[in-house]
């Protein structure tokens, strides 16, 4: 019986941090953005749903035109990707271990 090969588990884990307009890594506080999203559907969802929010209420800016563009670098592509679009947001990724 031959056995089934699943995808390769990424290794990589994504952080969104509130920050300053420069992305400078002294202003992102991993105790103040403390969720981490795997690399699964349902984690990139979810991230995309906390930038959504981020963006709602006001905490980050992506240009209307660009929504599109960073839905699909989180959903589909490089989250970290997604992090050109946003003004006082970026998206970290880690390495699992």
């Amino acid at each position: 019986m031959a056995t089934k090969k699943s995808a390769p588990e990424s290794k990589l884990v994504f952080v969104f941090f509130n920050c300053d307009a420069n992305k400078s890594q002294g202003s992102m506080n991993i105790f103040f953005n403390k969720e981490i999203f795997r690399d699964t559907k349902v984690s990139r969802n979810a991230l995309l749903a906390k930038v959504q929010r981020e963006v709602a209420e006001k905490h980050i800016f992506v240009e209307e035109i660009h929504h599109e563009d960073v839905k699909n670098a989180i959903l589909t592509g490089d989250p970290t990707e997604a992090s050109r679009w946003m003004m006082y947001g970026a998206i970290v990724s880690f390495p699992l271990f």
